[in-house]
């Protein structure tokens, strides 16, 4: 039985051989510039679809292992490019940031205010206590700067709040959004015909909004209408915007008004503010 297993392998190898050999001779002829006869033509068919059948499954194989390596390559140059590829992630993301911080910047220095007895000091906010978040806000300009106790403070929106104290290179800044009771704005409220004066008594941290009153009932006040400082107070110059009008109700006795004002600033995003600064008159 095993006998005939050689025999058999060895006729295998015999036919590989004189395949070869055959494939080898008409190699030669083929090489010779002339008309082939119908034998040799039909040698040659079956040498060539011969040919094909042995080496197609190496051809493939080799084809493959090709595939392979340059696999191999792009996933070693692609992680060689992962560094290079968070590098310019961060670069970008540092870019955009400065981007959004000169944009805030360039606001803040085109403020336009009506107040020709001011100047502005631009300042960053520095520190924001999440505890008392509507209530006061640190900036990195102090007395060094000029800057003294009851300064007006915007932003290129509108009005954010006062000085309350300073040190030499910083001042904590109480918001109009505070909880204090004592800080009562003077406002007025522009209708487009009509200016009617009211009072801010406080700010709303369910509704988002401040509450005016001192208005009478028998006053015509629009959704929409402008709210902007009075000027009547000793602090706050006429003419700072401060919000719309967002509803209006009336007090139990249906005397008087009670305005909700939506502030124009966004106390979640303060980051730059100017510190109105009264210009010295020369004599």
């Amino acid at each position: 039985m095993k006998k005939n297993k050689l025999q058999t392998k060895q006729v295998i190898i015999l036919i590989i051989i004189l395949i070869f050999i055959i494939i080898a001779i008409f190699s030669l002829t083929l090489k010779e510039d002339r008309q082939l006869n119908k034998f040799e033509s039909l040698i040659k068919d079956s040498v060539v679809s011969v040919e094909k059948i042995i080496f197609y499954p190496f051809r493939f194989v080799i084809d493959k292992f090709e595939d392979f390596k340059e696999l191999i390559n792009i996933k070693e140059k692609y992680q060689n490019l992962l560094p290079e590829v968070s590098r310019i992630e961060s670069l970008e993301a540092e870019n955009i940031e400065l981007r959004k911080q000169l944009e805030a910047m360039k606001e803040e220095l085109s403020i336009d205010y009506t107040l020709n007895q001011y100047s502005f000091l631009n300042a960053t906010v520095i520190y924001r206590n999440v505890a008392s978040w509507y209530n006061t806000i640190t900036v990195d300009k102090g007395t060094y700067n000029g800057v003294e106790v009851d300064m007006v403070v915007v932003n290129s929106q509108g009005l954010i709040g006062k000085v309350v104290s300073t040190t030499t290179f910083t001042s904590d800044i109480r918001l109009i959004t505070t909880k204090e009771t004592d800080n009562k704005i003077s406002i007025t409220i522009s209708n487009g015909e009509n200016k009617i004066n009211g009072l801010i008594k406080g700010y709303n941290y369910n509704t988002k909004y401040l509450e005016v009153e001192g208005i009478s009932n028998t006053e015509t006040i629009n959704i929409g209408d402008y709210v902007y400082t009075s000027g009547l107070g000793e602090i706050f110059p006429s003419g700072i915007l401060i919000g719309k009008v967002a509803e209006i109700s009336t007090d139990e006795y249906d005397l008087a008004k009670i305005i909700d004002v939506t502030p124009i600033a966004d106390f979640n995003d303060i980051n730059y503010v100017a510190i109105l600064k009264r210009k010295e008159i020369n004599k």
